[in-house]
């Protein structure tokens, strides 16, 4: 009898905090879903003053109505060049991509909506006893990129010489000696070109297995303006687009600490700098810019203005919160898992994270 008594006192418990859990699971049905829901479900409210706080990320190229289009036109036409060669190259590539898909049907191609070449180049991983983008190899890896390049010369269009001329950013193979990674880089005349580079990710057996392309097809190496005026109209002319008010002492050149490349304005960490490169605006234009980095109490801002009239080509806020994850992309099957990470700096003492990748 005790027995029973005991077991049955021990079900009556149970039952009580099963109803118990129950009604707290319908009353207050927060408290049980999983952080990552809650955060996309309602996202923290620094994140939502974040958003709205500073200025829009800008890009010439994808900008629609308020004369960007025009503006397009005029840096066209300032180095001889009309809609009708724009046009051209466009034929151009999409001839190269039907080359590329003569010779392996099953790859698969992403193209960008800023130049419009095709950014991503891959294998379909979906589908089975699909080749990988080259052969397996023993040649440096560098090389087997610059010989896939020039074996589709009119997909990424550029000539053998400018393949060449590609400089080597980064080469290595990761712990596992799984996979390895490539990534070049385009200069003109020693100057950078904004976000031009190519990477590729390859496997144990030499095999080029992804191509993330953002080269600036069909430029003129020899044609292309070498004036880059004066930086510090350069400097203004960012400020402006930003609203930021400009001190007498941002505008004195640190000479100690700039270079040809490079302009540094004022003093420490926080120094406004100016730095060269080539802008394309189109396939086969490209203009001499300045990429303006200015420092604000809280936001810090990449912009890149047209070294002749001072027009905003590209504007980021590189600020986010250091809380931010890493992004991959993951593929799966027979290929190696490869990953392009998204690499977030520590932020220095007093401010935000820097996240400032190849922009788009």
């Amino acid at each position: 009898m005790k027995n029973f008594t005991s077991g049955a006192v021990r079900s009556l418990a149970f039952l009580g905090v099963v109803t118990f859990l129950m009604l707290a699971i319908a009353l207050v049905p927060g408290v049980f879903y999983s952080g990552a829901e809650n955060e996309a479900a309602s996202p923290p409210v620094e994140a939502i003053n974040n958003t709205a706080r500073g200025f829009p990320n800008f890009d010439i190229r994808t900008e629609k109505g308020d004369g960007a289009e025009d503006r397009l036109a005029s840096f066209r036409s300032a180095v001889g060049k009309d809609s009708s060669f724009v046009a051209a190259i466009r034929n151009d590539l999409a001839r190269g991509e039907e080359s590329l898909r003569s010779r392996q049907p099953d790859v698969v191609l992403e193209h960008n909506d800023r130049l419009g070449s095709a950014e991503v180049i891959s294998p379909d991983v979906w589908k089975d006893g699909s080749e990988l983008l080259t052969p397996p190899s023993n040649e440096a890896r560098p090389q087997s990129l610059r010989n896939f390049l020039k074996q589709n010369a009119g997909l990424v269009g550029l000539d053998h010489s400018q393949t060449d001329s590609l400089k080597v950013a980064a080469d290595y193979t990761n712990p596992d000696g799984n996979l390895s990674f490539t990534h070049l880089e385009q200069q003109v005349n020693g100057v950078p070109v904004f976000a031009g580079e190519v990477k590729a990710g390859f496997n144990k057996n030499g095999q080029i297995v992804r191509v993330v392309n953002n080269l600036a097809p069909a430029l003129d190496y020899t044609s292309l303006s070498k004036n880059f005026g004066n930086p510090a109209d350069a400097v203004r002319a960012a400020a402006g687009y930003i609203d930021h008010e400009l001190a007498e002492s941002d505008l004195q050149t640190n000479a100690k600490s700039s270079s040809n490349l490079k302009v540094v304005f004022g003093q420490g960490d926080w120094a406004t700098t100016a730095e060269k490169m080539y802008f394309p605006t189109e396939p086969g234009v490209a203009v001499p810019s300045w990429r303006v980095l200015i420092w604000e109490p809280v936001d810090a801002y990449y912009v890149i203005v047209d070294a002749a009239t001072g027009t905003m080509l590209w504007r980021k806020n590189i600020t986010n919160d250091q809380t931010q994850t890493a992004t991959y992309n993951v593929y799966r099957n027979r290929f190696p898992i490869l990953m392009w990470p998204t690499v977030r700096p520590r932020a220095r003492p007093g401010r935000r994270a820097l996240t400032e990748r190849r922009p788009r």
